[in-house]
């Protein structure tokens, strides 16, 4: 049955919440540089559990400071409008990818662990090309949210993802959904959502594009996502619907100006850095 982005973005209203209005204005805010942290702390205090995931995160091992930080506003300023804002939208992201899909084959900690070590995948490939440590953390999120369409297509199409499973297994996910949804699929899904939620036009074009990164002159950010998800994929590393290893697009080793053994170093890393990223996540 055919559906349109139109079907998509009612059902997506019906049945996907909008961020919360705290982590919408913590978005908004970090976006803006000159902001000053005494305005994202007044923010951050009227949400009880932001506040807490934020003094969490200061006082846990990702940054490993000798004292404890009880300050809100210190708290913020140790760990940067950028890590504050990343913070409220994986936050976000991981209360959909948590709820139960109402798909009985849509295996939820398989997406959960795929989606979590594409962000891993993504950061460690940009530490090693010397990205700035500033904004290291939107390497993370954008692995993370890449998939967002799958689980969207997993609670808001019962019956189709279940064929859109079966099929991937033969033909791939992109094919499987091409012929599913005549013409939709789970990037197109994803950006729906991505655009009520407000994101950057970055985020954005990692989730549209991430299979097909040169259909859209990729940014470094799009095309990081795109090597790090067929790192995961070809490792077996969580949900992997489709089983047919990826051809890795030699271009993209170019743009990026490292070598294609960057898989193997990555892979050494993996497991390491996946602990850290859930404390992360988990603050």
């Amino acid at each position: 049955m055919p559906f349109t982005v139109e079907d998509i973005d009612k059902k997506v209203d019906q049945n996907i919440p909008s961020l919360s209005p705290t982590a919408a204005k913590v978005m908004e805010l970090a976006n803006d540089i000159n902001c000053p942290p005494g305005e994202l702390t007044k923010v951050i205090k009227l949400d009880p559990v932001l506040t807490a995931q934020v003094l969490k995160l200061v006082n846990s091992s990702y940054l490993s400071l000798s004292n404890k930080i009880v300050s809100l506003e210190k708290a913020i300023i140790l760990l940067g409008l950028n890590t504050i804002k990343n913070l409220a939208l994986g936050a976000a992201a991981l209360n959909q990818m948590e709820a139960s899909s109402t798909s009985e084959s849509f295996d939820n900690n398989g997406f959960w662990q795929h989606s979590l070590a594409v962000g891993v995948t993504s950061k460690l490939i940009a530490l090693r090309r010397g990205v700035d440590k500033k904004i290291i953390e939107d390497y993370f999120i954008a692995g993370l949210l890449h998939d967002l369409g799958l689980v969207l297509e997993s609670k808001i199409f019962h019956d189709e993802i279940e064929r859109v499973i079966l099929t991937a297994t033969e033909v791939g996910i992109i094919e499987a959904e091409d012929i599913i949804f005549e013409g939709l699929n789970h990037c197109k899904i994803g950006a729906v959502l991505g655009k009520k939620w407000n994101l950057s036009e970055d985020l954005l074009n990692v989730i549209l594009y991430h299979h097909s990164p040169f259909e859209n002159n990729p940014s470094e950010l799009t095309s990081t996502v795109y090597l790090a998800n067929s790192i995961c994929k070809n490792s077996g590393t969580g949900l992997v619907m489709d089983k047919t290893p990826v051809d890795i697009d030699p271009q993209i080793f170019t743009k990026l100006g490292i070598s294609n053994t960057i898989e193997s170093s990555v892979l050494e890393s993996l497991e390491g850095e996946i602990q850290k990223a859930k404390e992360f996540m988990k603050a």
